[in-house]
């Protein structure tokens, strides 16, 4: 036994955990890329690659077993909190799919907070750092390899026979849209540095526009104003105020002549009491795009009822008929049989609600909590931190996007926590050594 685990120890090296951790948060860019999927009555479980790569780690984990570090207890409490109320809504409502979201999250958080213990602060940017440029690259040549589609939004853009909707006919690498790809490229924009941050930021820009990302187009503005008041190489100040005007002047020249601005911020007309005029013939002989990646319906604030809105609106009655909740990822199945809803969606795009009803007033009450604490720490420093820019990004897009149990932001929430030191259990490590060390 001694003799295994020093084998495993000496092959579990630093360099080599730094590579795997790495390669994990990689593959977590990329669930499009999965071996089988199993249909079921809630949607299909994919197979992801990810998954089944993470077990590279079980042995270094059994290895450390009586000295594994989990989350902090608040947030520790959700997963448990969400696995609790699952299993006691299960008899009536089902074990819907989104409970393998918040097991294999759990996993992937203690994945981190053990594998990567003694990593570095500048190892763990520099690991984030790498993946988010990987997966800007990739996604790049994603666009490319579909140059059809992107050459076809381009030029209805332009003519000003299509309008932004369109932009769900996009191809994507998450498996969840244009606009999860263009969510994610924004926010591990946070992490890159230096000068090729700039070519980051303008592909962001450029993307969530092509797009008509609204999420994107605010995670991308978050991320610039972010770099404009803390990264040391764009802070802006007058020396560098006549090359962002030159920029700005240059991007505002090429959206507005390629048709991109009016497509891309022409979506937002939808949430607006009133709408602006459409210059878009209704002759072209493209069909509508396929709703299964689209989010939000045509431009009209009609139609975008028929989607978030329709949604939030019977939240209230939801959780007035059952406010200790349906279980995790029921609410919306439950909305549709139930509550008359007929959309097409596969979540409630609003992480709050999406816990209030599934979780009832508990997971509402904890979500409030969590978001509250997060804020409160950062009233010294005002999320000077990347870390912290980013969840402050993902807090204010979770009022219109996400589920609250995405991989991505669970990984990065773990890497927050090792930040935060002492943000973590270790309720099997002696108590006389301090958890932080």
């Amino acid at each position: 036994m001694n003799h295994l685990a020093r084998k495993i120890e000496s092959i579990y090296t630093m360099k080599v955990r730094w590579l795997l951790l790495l390669t994990q948060l990689v593959l977590l860019y990329f669930p499009v890329i999965q071996i089988f999927s199993i249909p079921t009555d809630n949607g299909s479980i994919p197979a992801s690659i990810c998954y089944f790569f993470s077990l590279v780690f079980a042995p270094w984990l059994v290895l450390h077993l009586k000295e594994l570090r989990l989350p902090h207890w608040s947030v520790l409490g959700l997963f448990l909190l969400v696995y609790a109320i699952a299993i006691f809504r299960m008899p009536k409502y089902g074990l819907s799919k989104s409970i393998l979201h918040w097991a294999f999250g759990l996993y992937l958080m203690v994945i981190v907070l053990n594998v990567g213990k003694g990593f570095q602060k500048e190892q763990w940017l520099r690991l984030l750092e790498i993946a988010a440029c990987i997966f800007a690259i990739s996604h790049l040549l994603y666009m490319l390899w579909n140059h059809e589609t992107v050459t076809y939004l381009l030029h209805g853009y332009y003519t000003r026979e299509l309008d932004g909707v369109y932009g769900a006919k996009l191809p994507s690498l998450t498996r969840g849209g244009r606009n999860l790809d263009a969510t994610w490229l924004a926010l591990g924009g946070f992490f890159v540095t230096g000068r090729k941050k700039a070519f980051y930021v303008t592909y962001s820009i450029l993307f969530s526009c092509l797009g008509a990302s609204r999420v994107g187009m605010i995670a991308t503005a978050c991320l610039i104003l972010w770099s404009l008041v803390y990264d040391k190489m764009y802070r802006l100040n007058w020396k560098k105020l006549k090359w962002y005007t030159l920029y700005a002047c240059g991007m505002l020249l090429v959206l507005t002549y390629s048709g991109l601005a009016v497509a891309g911020f022409g979506r937002f007309s939808a949430i607006l009491p009133f709408a602006p005029s459409q210059n878009v013939s209704q002759s072209t002989s493209q069909s509508v795009p396929n709703h299964e990646n689209a989010e939000d319906g045509t431009m009209d604030i009609e139609n975008f009822l028929n989607g978030r809105a329709a949604m939030w609106s019977r939240a209230p009655q939801m959780f007035r008929d059952n406010p200790w909740g349906y279980g995790v990822g029921n609410a919306l199945r439950v909305m549709r049989q139930n509550y008359n809803f007929t959309g097409y969606e596969d979540m409630i795009h609003n992480v709050f609600l999406q816990l209030l009803l599934d979780e009832g007033f508990l997971g509402g009450i904890w979500y409030i909590g969590l978001a509250a604490a997060f804020l409160y720490s950062q009233r010294k420093n005002l999320f000077r931190s990347p870390f912290a820019a980013y969840f402050l990004t993902y807090l204010i897009l979770s009022a219109v996007q996400f589920h609250g149990g995405e991989a991505l932001m669970q990984y990065t929430l773990a890497c927050f926590l090792i930040e935060q030191k002492g943000w973590f259990l270790a309720p099997w490590v002696n108590r006389s050594v301090k958890v932080g060390e």
